[in-house]
C-alpha cells in the first residue's frame, strides 16, 4: 500500500525514526471463550507501523492499523525480483469517554501520500512533511493504546472480535520513594490504578477516573477494503432507484459472488451457537434473536447476570437483532428481495415473539420498539433489526423497511419484492454503488441511441411522406 511510502522516499532531509512499537501482552480469555483468536489488539499494535484515525466524535473513535509496511525484499538464493510485503490492515472502533478525544484527533487526509515517486523536489518536500505529521500521529496513538490491557468478552470466528480495555496498572507505591509516593503523578496513577467514577470522592478524582475508565472496542482483523470504506469519512451519497432489471443484473451477481467466497461463513456459526452464545437471547426453530455488536453500552454478558438486564441503565441504547436460519440443505434469503409466502410464518414470529422475549430480559414494552429490515443490508443474510424508538441509527427513510409493512406486502403478493422498484441511498465509496452507476451510465447512453435512431427514422418517413 502507498501508505507505506514515506519509508521509501529519497530526501536530503535526516531519515524518519521507526515509531517505537507497544509490546505484545497476553490477552485474558474468559470462561466461554474456546479459544485464542489469531488477531487481538495486542499482537495487532505490536505489529503496527501506521496508525490513523478515521472518524472521531465524543463517544466513538474508529482507528485504521496499518502492519507489514516493509521495504521491498530480495530473494538472494533464487535471485528473484524485489517483490512488496503486502501489509495487514485492522480496523478498532473505540467506544470512549469525551476525555480521550485529544489523544486520538484526526490526523489531516495525506492524499499527496498516495502518489508514487513524484519528481518535483517540492512536493516531495510537501509528501515528507506530511509523512512526519503521519508518524507524529502514529506515535500518538500507539503510544495512548499501550497504556491499556484488553480482555476478550466475544468473538465470532471471523475477524470480529470484541474486548474491554482497562488501563495497565502503575508502578507499586511501595517501590516508591516518600517523595515519589507523595508526589502528583504518583496520586493520580494511584487514583487511575483504584478508583472507578463511583468510587471518587472529590471533583479531581472524579476527573481522573472518568479519563481513564475502561471502554468497549470492537478489532476487524485484518480489515477488508469494504469494511474499511465503511469506516471513512463519506465521500458523497446518492440515490438509486433500483428496477426488478437492475437487480437482477448488478445486485444479485454481487450477492452471489460473496455467498460462492464464503464470506458469510461466520454468520452460520452465530445462527448455530457455536459462536457469539453469550450474546443469544431467544433460539427458535426457524431463527434467533441475539444483542447486537453496534449495542456497546450493553452490560458484559458474560459476567453480569441476566438477572440484571432488566431495566438495567443501557437500555435507552437496546439494540438486538433477529437472524433467520438457513434451512436444512438450503440457503437462508440474502434480502427482503428473496422473500416468499413459506418465509411468512417465521417473519408473523419474529414480530410476535421478539419483542415478547425483549420484554421479559429487559422489561421493554413492544410499543416501545421499532422493526424493520435494512435495504441494502449491511450482510447478504436476512436479519431484521430491533431497536428502541429512542436509538434512530439506520432507520432512515430510504433505508429501513417495517416488518410489519413487509408481512402485509407478501400477504397481498407473494411476488411483491420480486417485482417491486426500490429506492434507497448509497455511498459513493461503496462497490455496489459504483457498479450500479454504470450499469445506469450505460443504460442511458443506449437509450440516447435510441432515441437517436428514433428521431432519424422519423425524418426519413416524413420525407418519404
Amino acid at each position: 500500500e502507498s501508505l507505506c511510502i514515506y519509508k521509501n522516499i529519497s530526501m536530503s532531509r535526516s531519515e524518519l525514526k521507526p515509531t517505537e512499537k507497544p509490546k505484545a501482552t497476553a490477552t485474558p480469555i474468559p470462561a466461554g471463550i474456546s479459544k485464542v483468536i489469531m488477531s487481538n489488539p495486542s499482537t495487532v499494535l505490536a505489529s503496527a507501523a501506521i496508525a490513523r484515525t478515521l472518524t472521531i466524535s465524543d463517544q466513538h473513535a474508529t482507528i485504521l492499523l496499518t502492519s507489514g509496511c516493509e521495504p521491498p525484499t530480495k530473494n538472494v538464493a533464487t535471485d528473484a525480483k524485489e517483490t512488496l510485503v503486502e501489509p495487514t490492515r485492522s480496523l478498532l472502533k473505540l467506544t470512549l469517554v469525551p476525555f480521550h478525544k485529544a489523544s486520538l484527533s484526526k490526523n489531516p487526509q495525506e492524499q499527496e501520500l498516495l502518489e508514487n515517486n513524484p519528481k518535483d523536489d517540492a512536493k516531495k518536500s510537501d509528501m515528507l512533511d506530511k509523512a512526519e505529521k503521519e508518524q507524529e500521529h502514529t506515535g500518538r496513538i500507539l503510544k495512548f493504546l499501550d497504556m491499556f490491557e484488553w480482555r476478550l468478552t466475544s468473538e465470532s470466528g471471523a475477524e470480529y472480535s470484541y474486548y474491554e480495555a482497562f488501563r495497565k496498572k502503575q508502578e507499586e507505591p511501595h517501590k516508591q520513594g516518600a517523595e515519589e509516593h507523595s508526589s502528583p503523578k504518583a496520586k493520580r496513577a494511584r487514583v487511575m490504578d483504584n478508583t472507578s467514577l463511583e468510587e471518587a470522592t472529590s471533583i479531581e478524582e472524579s476527573e481522573i477516573a472518568a479519563k481513564w475508565s475502561a471502554f468497549k472496542v470492537e478489532l476487524i482483523s485484518p480489515a477488508s477494503s469494504r469494511q474499511i470504506g465503511r469506516a471513512m469519512p463519506s465521500p458523497g451519497v446518492v440515490m438509486i432507484t433500483e428496477t426488478p432489471a437492475l437487480y437482477q443484473k448488478v445486485v444479485q451477481p454481487l450477492i452471489d459472488g460473496i455467498i460462492k467466497r464464503g464470506a458469510l461463513s461466520w454468520i452460520e456459526n452465530v445462527v448455530t451457537g457455536r459462536k457469539e452464545a453469550e450474546r443469544l437471547l431467544h433460539d427458535a426453530e426457524g431463527w434467533i434473536l441475539n444483542i447486537d455488536t453496534k449495542w456497546r453500552t450493553h452490560p458484559d454478558a458474560l459476567t453480569v447476570p441476566r438477572s440484571e438486564w432488566e431495566h438495567h441503565e443501557s437500555v435507552a441504547d437496546l439494540y438486538c437483532l433477529g437472524i433467520i436460519k438457513s434451512p436444512e440443505g438450503g440457503t437462508a434469503p440474502a434480502t427482503l428481495r428473496d422473500l416468499t409466502l413459506a418465509h411468512l410464518p417465521t417473519l408473523r414470529e419474529m414480530l410476535s415473539v421478539g419483542p415478547q422475549v425483549i420484554q421479559r430480559i429487559y422489561g421493554v414494552k413492544s410499543n416501545q420498539l421499532r422493526i424493520y429490515v435494512h435495504y441494502q443490508p449491511q450482510f447478504y443474510h436476512f436479519h431484521v433489526h430491533f431497536t428502541r424508538l429512542e436509538n434512530e441509527i439506520g432507520c432512515q427513510v430510504e433505508r429501513g423497511h417495517l416488518l410489519s409493512d413487509i408481512i402485509q406486502n407478501l400477504e397481498m403478493s407473494a411476488l411483491f419484492y420480486k417485482q417491486r422498484t426500490i429506492t434507497y441511498k448509497l455511498s459513493l465509496k461503496e462497490k455496489l454503488c459504483k457498479l450500479m452507476l454504470a450499469e445506469l451510465e450505460k443504460e442511458d447512453d443506449l437509450n440516447k441511441v435510441d432515441e437517436h435512431e428514433t428521431k432519424e427514422q422519423s425524418k426519413i418517413i416524413a420525407v418519404v411522406s
